[in-house]
């Protein structure tokens, strides 16, 4: 088996959250009740209107969530590389 660069696997799932975090942003800007109503189907249902926030989006917010999934992302995919080297390689 081939091992997977740790480095690249994390950037890779880090730059996707950010990415899916941004669209995620925008779809709510756009569409806000359409995008929580997807949201709810995909949480089987739940009703999240009660946790809509009225306040405007703040653009500090945004990027705050943005960098800070890219950052998950990033250790995530660290962590699943390196496991990933190990189970498949026997060793690191």
């Amino acid at each position: 088996m081939n091992k997977l660069s740790v480095l690249s696997v994390g950037i890779a799932l880090g730059v996707t959250l950010a990415l899916m975090s941004m669209f995620c942003a925008l779809a709510f800007a756009i569409w806000p009740d359409a995008t929580l109503n997807f949201f709810g189907a995909v949480t089987h249902g739940l009703d999240l209107s009660a946790v809509r926030s009225t306040a405007p989006m703040r653009a500090g917010r945004l990027i705050y969530g943005v960098l800070g999934l890219g950052v998950v992302g990033l250790v995530a995919g660290v962590v699943y590389a390196s496991i990933y080297n190990v189970v498949a390689t026997g060793r690191r």
